[in-house]
């Protein structure tokens, strides 16, 4: 039975890469693959049943609510002018710090498909250093992502402290390491991205003329849509939903958009594909937890005497790869993992293996909506787009298991 459930999970996902492939679109091809992984992991009769609960569940269409109101959000700004000032106003400081730091800001906040409002803010920069679509999503991409491996409001990070528990500090402390590292994989590998030539072209400001006063000044001025919401989100713990449509609409009464303009946002916003995308992923999720194939993985492996270090590895990455969100392989995996990671009193080096390789998978999902709608915005070929972000997340678990050895090494022997 376990090797069946298994078995379904794995052709699900060979099925969803080869429609992908062939150019269907992402909801199309993970739709398809859920309705054959719950085909052969818990049987047609319950398929109605398991679909329905994912329409009638809250949490899908706080998803597609919250992702229609990033999308608006960033169509108004785009409009407003604000993303091209915010990336200009970056670009004082240089077009490399604007290009990833953008992403990182927006890192700040957890939202669903954030990176398509970072996705707004650097299109213009890259393109103006010569950046090609694969490029430019790895990099939106990979710096949006940096923060979730330690900001204390992601809901991975706060679930963790929870399942195992330890304070969320000690959470924090243990994985900044791995924000660190991170960010230094995307800066080593965008460094080759860029063209000297459009580099030096794009770059000549005058550090005499640089004045912070003025900088913060613009920075505000063309960013306070965003740091509303994360002053919001982090200060007075409002729902990122909430927090979303409070700063569209002040943003449409403050710049006083008018019916027409407004009439074109809600066009550019509103697009089936885009709002059955999270009907699709949750529908996936939801199979994959009501087949239990987390704990069948698990007994399976267990059963074959594999390594308690390849079982921290395989367990997160697969329910990461299999859901695309940071919460599902932390809520399903880590309860199974703490024989290994702790309870109360916790091993580092497992902790940091455990996230690291629930993010790789993560990172790696075509079910991942930063991916996805990164690649959708850009114009970028997907698996053009795996030649970066492969190896970006190879070096990541690397790192994480020479983490794991040292600090076992150390205190565990």
């Amino acid at each position: 039975m376990g090797i069946d459930g298994i078995a379904a999970l794995i052709i699900s996902m060979i099925i969803i890469f080869i429609l992908i492939r062939f150019e269907f679109h992402v909801s199309i091809a993970t739709f398809i693959g859920a309705l054959i992984l719950a085909l052969f992991s818990i049987g047609y009769n319950k398929i109605p049943f398991v679909f329905l609960n994912t329409i009638l569940n809250m949490q899908t269409w706080r998803l597609i609510i919250i992702i229609l109101l990033a999308i608006g959000l960033s169509v108004a700004m785009d409009k407003e002018g604000l993303l091209r000032k915010l990336a200009e106003t970056l670009e004082k400081i240089g077009s490399r710090v604007a290009l990833f730091a953008a992403p990182a800001l927006i890192g700040l906040v957890p939202m669903p498909a954030g990176a398509l409002v970072s996705a707004s803010m650097v299109k213009d920069v890259a393109k103006r250093l010569g950046l090609n679509p694969e490029e430019t999503t790895f990099l939106n991409y990979w710096f949006r992502h940096v923060m979730e491996y330690s900001w204390p409001i992601y809901q991975g990070i706060i679930l963790a402290g929870v399942i195992l528990s330890v304070s969320i500090g000690e959470i924090v402390k243990s994985l900044f390491f791995m924000t660190v590292a991170n960010a230094g994989i995307g800066l080593a590998i965008g460094h080759s991205f860029f063209k000297k030539q459009a580099f030096s072209k794009n770059n000549k400001t005058s550090t005499a003329a640089f004045s912070a006063r003025s900088f913060l000044r613009e920075f505000i001025n063309a960013s306070w849509p965003i740091l509303l919401i994360i002053i919001l989100v982090i200060v007075f713990e409002i729902d990122i939903s909430l927090s979303f449509a409070i700063s569209l609409a002040m943003l449409i009464a403050i710049r006083r958009i008018n019916r027409r303009e407004l009439v074109e946002i809600l066009k550019k916003t509103f697009s089936l594909k885009t709002m059955f995308l999270p009907v699709a992923i949750i529908f996936y999720k939801t199979v994959v937890e009501h087949a239990d194939i987390a704990f069948l993985l698990f007994n399976t492996l267990f059963q074959y005497r594999i390594p308690e270090y390849i079982i921290t590895i395989i367990l997160p990455f697969i329910v990461g790869f299999a859901t695309g969100t940071s919460l599902a392989f932390v809520g399903i995996a880590f309860p199974l993992l703490i024989p290994i990671i702790g309870h109360g009193s916790i091993n580092v080096g497992a902790l940091i293996l455990a996230y690291v390789s629930g993010m790789a998978g993560l990172l790696l999902s075509p079910m991942h909506l930063c991916l996805i709608l990164s690649v959708d915005f850009f114009k970028a070929n997907l698996y053009r787009t795996y030649k970066y972000v492969l190896p970006a997340v190879v070096s990541s678990e690397v790192i994480a298991l020479i983490a794991y050895f040292t600090y076992n090494y150390f205190f565990y022997t």
